[in-house]
């Protein structure tokens, strides 16, 4: 029994430990973009506000329910026939339909209007997912980064710690001072701090990641987009302007408020009521029937329906201004983008092809003169401490410049493949 208990729960660890293998993914770029998406419930609710308006515009386009009408009409309520319903000739039992009759163009007009107004929100909808895509690749690049600084710290930090008993032993044989130890372990110190903050930057990318997507990503996989230069030259990117998401969801405002504009024009026109009636009387009283037209009276039209579109006249004129800002807003940024991708780009280019080469050769002549007795292991661990730092530097210039790229790509949403 003691061994089918054990045996019960040792299949339980096991367990726990292959799901939380399964949960923790590995996911390409295009994965994680993907699984954003499914994810996003913001995405979700611009789609199913899409989809009412389309429901609404369909059902705007009919006429209005009819209506059923009835009840007694003419009940005295003074004299001997007071609250009688069978003596005064007057008194009837009513029944009748009556249908609004509303034009049909200005029907149609409400239909255009809440279909303007589905197609802005599905211009939003572009808006939330080129940002969604920005921001997840953001994340997957810093992630895929990170790592990248935290193989590079462990590298180093391993390396230096080999050199512990050697320094120790040389102080020992009285090749080196006893105070060379402890500045031996402050500098393995803050190496490790580098390693610790390497560490912490993997985490918070994962974090970002899971917050993006709902799902554990502990690491990335395939190929890193070439993000070393440009996703285009800057005189495609300008053009590309006209297509970014905002814009159009911009252009999609003016056109809802151009379609609210030609609906609140023919505003005027009367709508029409048909009511047909039958009433039934008392015994020995004929009962009758009857016909009723209800018209509307635009009289004041001046103080009304001509204000209501003048207003939102106005209102087209607004959304168009704010269209021709955001046009002149997004091509400021997209110039502020690219020059912030070029100086992070030449910063990267310059730590990785000037300062780095010159700090590992140091670091790779003061370990050779260590080996020989020409210098001491002081020299050698700052020298290795200088490598790690400039390993950092240029990581974090490749992060920025990543982090331009994608901002820079990803201005219009992608399909994914």
């Amino acid at each position: 029994m003691k061994r089918y208990s054990l045996s019960l729960r040792l299949g339980g660890v096991l367990l726990g430990l292959m799901c939380s293998a399964a949960q923790a993914e590995s996911l390409t770029l295009t994965q994680t973009l993907a699984a954003a998406e499914r994810y996003s419930a913001e995405l979700s609710a611009n789609r199913n506000e899409a989809q009412a308006l389309d429901a609404m515009a369909d059902s705007a386009r009919q006429l209005p329910d009819p209506k059923l009408k009835f009840g007694i009409e003419n009940v005295p309520v003074q004299g001997n026939n007071d609250r009688r319903l069978t003596r005064e000739g007057m008194t009837m039992q009513r029944i009748g339909i009556m249908q609004q009759y509303v034009s049909a163009e200005k029907r149609d007009r409400k239909a255009d209007t809440l279909l303007a107004e589905a197609q802005s929100v599905s211009a939003k909808s572009a808006v939330v997912r080129a940002n969604l895509q920005r921001d997840t690749a953001q994340a997957w690049l810093d992630l895929a980064l990170s790592q990248q600084a935290l193989q590079t710290a462990r590298a180093l930090l391993a390396e230096t710690e080999r050199q512990q008993g050697a320094q120790r032993a040389s102080v020992g044989a009285g090749n080196a001072a006893p105070d060379s130890v402890l500045a031996f372990r402050v500098g393995l110190s803050a190496m490790r701090d580098k390693l610790t903050l390497a560490e912490r930057d993997v985490h918070l990318a994962q974090t970002r990641l899971a917050q993006l997507t709902g799902e554990d990503v502990s690491a990335v996989s395939g190929e890193l987009p070439r993000y070393q230069r440009l996703p285009a030259d800057e005189k495609t990117l300008e053009q590309g302007i006209a297509q970014h998401p905002d814009i159009i969801a911009a252009a999609s405002m003016a056109n809802s408020a151009k379609a609210r504009s030609a609906e609140s024009a023919i505003a005027a026109i009367p709508d029409v009521e048909v009511e047909v009636w039958y009433g039934r009387r008392a015994e020995g009283y004929e009962d009758m029937a009857g016909v009723m037209f209800t018209v509307d009276l635009p009289l004041f039209q001046s103080h009304r329906q001509d204000k209501d579109h003048a207003a939102d006249v106005s209102r087209t004129m607004q959304a168009n201004d704010q269209l021709a800002l955001a046009e002149r807003d997004h091509a400021a940024q997209l110039h502020s983008l690219i020059a912030e991708y070029n100086a992070a780009q030449t910063l990267w280019m310059r730590q990785r092809d000037e300062v780095l080469p010159l700090v590992r050769q140091r670091a790779t002549l003061l370990a050779a003169q260590y080996r020989s007795g020409q210098s001491d292991l002081s020299g050698l661990l700052e020298a290795r401490r200088n490598v790690l730092d400039s390993e950092l530097a240029a990581n974090q210039a490749e992060k920025e410049m990543a982090q331009k790229w994608a901002a820079i790509r990803w201005l219009i949403p992608q399909e994914l493949r």
